[in-house]
């Protein structure tokens, strides 16, 4: 049987390296039982996470400056998540 999951691809754009956003993201999807990944990359941020309300109520860090964000509904063949972790960069 092939288990297929529906997530939501959130890529962030902006000064969002070096301030402490996946920590942030993480955090925050944590203690809302999310689960997913986030993860930098070249252009920005990229979350994959269960639930599209995460962009409500999610506040992003002091330092950083969101110039973008879009998010697009994706389906993830055979995908494993039991909770919310940081992995690494891309690039």
């Amino acid at each position: 049987m092939v288990i297929m999951v529906k997530l939501y691809k959130i890529l962030f754009t902006g000064r969002i390296h070096g301030v402490g956003f996946r920590y942030a993201v993480s955090s925050y999807a944590k203690s809302h039982h999310f689960i997913g990944t986030v993860r930098n990359i070249p252009d920005g941020v990229e979350v994959i996470i269960n639930n599209k309300d995460f962009l409500k109520n999610f506040n992003s860090p002091i330092l950083s400056r969101v110039e973008s964000q879009t998010i697009e509904e994706i389906t993830i063949v055979g995908a494993k998540f039991k909770d919310f972790k940081i992995i690494g960069s891309e690039f």
